[in-house]
Parts: structure tokens; C-alpha cells; sequence
């Protein structure tokens, strides 16, 4: 993880910048909340962030997303049935 993306906490915890805020966001997040957004660090993301994964991955979409959409005021995303 570069270090300009993240602040320690204490000895080894790290966290993403931006995540501790009233309305946290990433600094790693690139994009508009509720138009489009991704990771910009994908492949190189905090073990927190792979609760997220994708839908591919987990045959329906993250609860974690859903959850942090809600802070955002979006709606769930849910599959076509």
C-alpha cells in the first residue's frame, strides 16, 4: 500500500485515508458516488476493502456495498430475477 494512501493507526493497523471522516470516502475511490465509481488501487486493496467483492465472485451483489450505498442515500442494487 503507498504510504500517502493510508494513516497508521498503531504498529501495524493501517487505515485509508478518507475513511475516517462523517461522510468517508476513500482516497482510493475514483469517480462519482452514485454515477460511477472503482477502485483505483484494485489490485493492491486493504483486506477491509475485499469485503466487497464483486459479483462475479459472489453471485449476487455485496452486502457491504449496499450498505455503504445507504449511507449515500442510493438505493440497493439488486439482480434482475
Amino acid at each position: 500500500m503507498p504510504a500517502a494512501l493510508a494513516d497508521e493507526e498503531r504498529g501495524e493497523l493501517w487505515r485509508m485515508r478518507g475513511t475516517d471522516y462523517a461522510r468517508p470516502r476513500c482516497i482510493a475511490l475514483v469517480g462519482k458516488v452514485g454515477e460511477a465509481v472503482h477502485c483505483g488501487i484494485y489490485e493492491m486493496r486493504p483486506s477491509p476493502c475485499r469485503e466487497f467483492a464483486p459479483l462475479a465472485e459472489m453471485g449476487h451483489f455485496s452486502p457491504a456495498c449496499n450498505r455503504a450505498r445507504a449511507r449515500h442515500g442510493l438505493p440497493p442494487l439488486l439482480l434482475d430475477e
